[in-house]
């Protein structure tokens, strides 16, 4: 299992989201779930959101 830190940006505003996520592929289609970036995403759609992995870890202590 990999944990990741990852951005997940609005690609129509600019408007970016820092989150980690733990998942055996990192470059999975995973782009956060935050309240207010889920809101984003069902008011701009999925298509509009690019998510850039920053950094992968081993064990999560060292993600967070």
């Amino acid at each position: 299992m990999m944990h990741t830190v990852y951005k997940t940006t609005n690609i129509k505003n600019g408007k970016f989201y820092i989150g980690k996520h733990s998942s055996e592929d990192p470059n999975d289609e995973y782009l956060g779930s935050g309240k207010a970036l889920q809101r984003a995403i069902k008011k701009y759609g999925a298509g509009n959101f690019k998510k850039e992995v920053l950094y992968c870890y081993e064990n999560e202590i060292d993600a967070y």
